[in-house]
């Protein structure tokens, strides 16, 4: 239905959810909501859940291959970085100014080093092999996400009521039990959002006129602000990724295992020095930005939308998010 796709609502891993297989305008789908303080915090959760998850599923692949015998160095330094970012999303500011900034870099550091892990793994093992590992971690059960998951539908239910409330009051109607029914469960969001049409549908054409331009117009003008912050996370991004990587070479020094520490300063030191050798910074820009994607939970990872009934945010095929890694970051 045509009111429903205009409802700016928040999404997880809800079967109605719209979903993206363009990780650009996947990325642009789940910044619309982070205008306000909750949205950030859900994208950030969704994206901190499905980094978690790949770590989870990461310990289980190497876990299976040391039982065979097969040398996991270069995935044990990998699964360190990203735990390392991890700790990045974990100490992100929802409130901050440069929230989407923040939070389109760590998505993307989050991508690459999934297709770090997934590319370093096929050249360790043959497709059997690979085929019985995605069997072994297909329906693996993260549990250190659960509480992930109650929080981020918590907040989700917090930002789609202040929503709905929104479009109560378009056509002047104070509809607060069925609002507080769905903010405490009582009531899914499928459900109130056929009451807001069911109310919508018995107005006079003109009412419903003004109503449908003025959700277009706001999906609209919320479309171009997302565009416009993507467009500006571009600029300095070659800066920021070196800091951060310089944040984390400094932060290794403290891993406790010697040898996959000085792996991964190693690891780390070779992309620094790679931004010595580029001399047309605005090649990186284009890199990390124009090509961010690989593969999606927060709960949810990916629309405008936060999600809600289903937990899920991250990269384009993480299990959440920001649909399913949105919040978040490519799957292992």
């Amino acid at each position: 239905m045509l009111l429903g796709s205009l409802l700016p609502l928040a999404y997880a891993d809800d079967p109605e959810a719209p979903t993206n297989d363009n990780p650009l305008e996947e990325t642009k789908q789940q910044v619309e909501i982070m205008k306000c303080g909750i949205g950030s915090e859900i994208r950030l959760l969704q994206l901190e859940k499905s980094i978690i998850t790949n770590i989870e599923k990461a310990q289980e692949i190497i876990l299976s291959l040391n039982d065979s015998n097969i040398n996991t160095t270069i995935l044990e330094v990998i699964l360190l970085e990203l735990e390392l970012l991890k700790e990045e999303v974990q100490a992100a500011d929802p409130n901050a100014t440069d929230a989407v900034t923040l939070f389109v870099d760590l998505k993307h550091d989050a991508i690459n080093l999934t297709k770090e892990f997934r590319d370093s793994l096929h050249g360790l093992i043959n497709e059997s092999t690979m085929e019985q590992l995605r069997d072994r971690i297909l329906n693996m059960s993260c549990n250190q996400t659960q509480n992930l998951s109650s929080s981020i539908r918590q907040k989700i239910r917090q930002y789609n009521t202040n929503q709905f409330r929104y479009f109560y009051q378009l056509f002047d109607e104070q509809e607060n039990k069925y609002i507080n029914q769905y903010e405490n469960g009582s009531l899914t969001q499928y459900q109130l959002k056929e009451n807001i049409t069911k109310r919508i549908n018995q107005k006079g054409e003109a009412t419903q006129f003004d109503i449908i331009t003025s959700l277009k117009q706001e999906k609209i003008q919320n479309k171009l602000q997302a565009q416009s912050c993507i467009q500006n996370t571009t600029e300095g991004s070659q800066q920021r990724l070196e800091k951060r990587l310089e944040n984390r070479l400094m932060r290794s020094e403290n891993l406790s295992n010697t040898t996959l520490q000085q792996e991964l300063m190693k690891k780390i030191q070779n992309k620094l020095n790679q931004f010595g050798n580029n001399d047309n910074p605005g090649n990186q820009n284009g890199n990390q930005h124009g090509q961010q994607g690989t593969d999606n939970d927060g709960d949810e990872t990916g629309n405008n939308d936060p999600g809600e009934d289903n937990p899920g945010a991250g990269g384009q095929n993480g299990n959440d998010g920001p649909n399913n890694p949105g919040g978040g970051g490519g799957n292992i």
